[in-house]
């Protein structure tokens, strides 16, 4: 599975760009330029393709992915809850579902409503894509601890503005398990968790448990876990 999006608007990831000889200003045209290129190449024929900064003749790649449509590709839509007509069209055209990130449970909704409308635009109907929120968890205790954790590690992490929106889950086993709940009743197929704190292996190691995992899978309606 591959989860993609254009980056930061950033002075600083125009420095990150340049100091790879990129061209920051591309990487729109750049992205689509690759998944379309990809989608070509995992058919398994020589491909001849020249555009931009790519020059292929009688191109092919191996293994070949197990599906042949290639992998799911997630392309990033809604960030922030912000609905911008681009990003649902670009995953529209190319993508097989949306991940996304800061993100209110309550939005999963409107994402999904606007991804489908665009779906429906390009003659594409998949009701049932994908919808991946990248979102943040701390397991503490005492739900104090894990806010001011949580605050000084985004703090650290991004340099400056705390990027808290959309947090799912701060504090005890049970407060976590009620955000899962929340975002899985908004429409949210498949969640990409970040921990936070100095502890970080500790954290998914209690995150992981068999009590709470189990508790998670009843409370989701989940899937039980499969032998092997």
């Amino acid at each position: 599975m591959l989860g993609l999006g254009v980056g930061w608007s950033l002075p600083s990831a125009e420095r990150e760009w340049a100091a790879c000889g990129a061209d920051h200003k591309r990487r729109v045209r750049r992205l689509e330029e690759h998944v379309e290129i990809w989608r070509m190449l995992w058919r398994g024929e020589p491909v001849t393709h020249r555009s931009g900064d790519v020059d292929l003749r009688d191109h092919t790649v191996g293994p070949l992915p197990w599906n042949e449509a290639g992998p799911p590709v997630l392309i990033t839509a809604g960030n922030r809850g912000e609905l911008l007509p681009a990003q649902f069209d670009r995953f529209a055209r190319l993508g097989d579902g949306i991940i996304t990130t800061y993100l209110h449970a309550e939005e999963c909704r409107l994402v999904r409503e606007r991804a489908e409308e665009a779906l429906a635009r390009h003659g594409r109907a998949r009701p049932d894509f994908p919808l991946c929120v990248y979102t943040t968890v701390r397991l503490d205790d005492d739900p104090r601890t894990a806010e001011r954790v949580t605050t000084e590690f985004l703090a650290t992490y991004y340099g400056g503005g705390v990027h808290s929106r959309g947090t799912m889950g701060l504090g005890p086993a049970d407060a976590v398990i009620a955000a899962l709940r929340r975002y899985a009743a908004a429409g949210a197929t498949d969640l990409c968790i970040r921990f936070v704190g100095d502890d970080q292996l500790a954290q998914l190691e209690r995150f992981t448990s068999r009590r709470l995992l189990r508790a998670a899978r009843a409370r989701l309606g989940a899937c039980p876990e499969k032998p092997g």
